[in-house]
Formats: structure tokens, C-alpha cells, sequence
């Protein structure tokens, strides 16, 4: 015996045909729902090959960030070694004003 007719069946006498009718009808129209709302193969093979899709872009913006990340590196080391430059010009400069100065004062 199916469900709907056990349903049918034990509510027929205590809220009469009609409003077992109607009872069943709005669980039949909510299931009915349910199952239109549920993926069915074609959703799934949709959603598989967006992955893939979303996949390739990934692992792209990963070989752009490497690049990226690798100049930045690159241009680092550069400043660090123009900055050293630099501070070794600057203290030059400084010992030897401190031993112009030194020389001059009596």
C-alpha cells in the first residue's frame, strides 16, 4: 500500500475527504517542488566543467603571480644593493669631512 493511500486512509475519518485531499495535494505539490529544485546529470557535467574552467584560470593567475612575485624579488635586491652603494658613499664622505675637520682645527 503506498503512502499517500495509508495518508489518505488515517486522516479520511478524523478531518473528513476534503481536507484530506487538500492535505495531500499540498505534500504532492511540495515534493514535486523539491525534486524540480534537485541538480540532475546535465547540472552536474555543468558544474564539473566550470571547475575545470575556473581550474586553468587558477593555476594561470598562480603563473602570474610567480612572475610577478620573482620581479618584485629581482628589484628588491637591486634597491638593496643601490642603497648600500649609497651608505658607503655617504660614510665615505662623512670620514672624510670628520678628518678635513680635524686637520684644520689647531
Amino acid at each position: 500500500m503506498s503512502k499517500t493511500l495509508e495518508l489518505y486512509n488515517a486522516l479520511k475519518d478524523k478531518i473528513g475527504e476534503e481536507g484530506t485531499m487538500v492535505i495531500i495535494e499540498a505534500f504532492d505539490e511540495v515534493v514535486d517542488k523539491g525534486h524540480a529544485n534537485l541538480a540532475n546529470k546535465e547540472d552536474i557535467a555543468i558544474v564539473k566543467a566550470d571547475i575545470l574552467k575556473l581550474d586553468s584560470k587558477v593555476d594561470k593567475l598562480e603563473l602570474t603571480l610567480r612572475a610577478e612575485i620573482e620581479k618584485s624579488r629581482t628589484e628588491i635586491e637591486k634597491s638593496k644593493s643601490d642603497l648600500l652603494r649609497w651608505m658607503f658613499i655617504f660614510w665615505a664622505s662623512q670620514i672624510g669631512i670628520i678628518i678635513a675637520l680635524i686637520k684644520l682645527l689647531p
